[in-house]
């Protein structure tokens, strides 16, 4: 790797940690019950609803999560899939649900 790549990939690492820290509830609670912090089956929806969280929406970034879309949806935003419907057809030619990488995304960056 180049001393080049090395900068940009320092600099993407540094935005990615930036852009973590103002990560949405729903997603650093997908992240919580990723660690098993909110049990399993009922217990898990008793205990996320009791939270406070939308356990659909929670769950559903649980699903991408747990398919590793969290790797691809950082990869979208810096910007390696392109954009808009370019983007679309590049995660699904590469094998992803683009709709569930792009709610990861809109949850990363709230």
């Amino acid at each position: 790797m180049s001393e080049l790549e090395k900068k940009v990939e320092k600099m993407a690492d540094e935005e990615l940690g930036a852009v973590a820290g103002g990560a949405s509830a729903n997603y650093l609670a997908a992240l919580d019950v990723m660690a098993g912090k909110y049990g399993n089956g009922e217990d898990r929806r008793r205990r996320l609803i009791a939270a406070g969280y939308n356990y659909d929406a929670v769950q559903h970034l649980v699903n991408g999560l747990a398919k590793g879309y969290d790797v691809v949806a950082r990869d979208v935003i810096l910007g390696k899939y392109g954009n808009d419907a370019a983007r679309v057809r590049a995660l699904q030619a590469a094998g992803f649900d683009a709709r569930l990488v792009q709610d990861l995304v809109n949850e990363i960056l709230k």
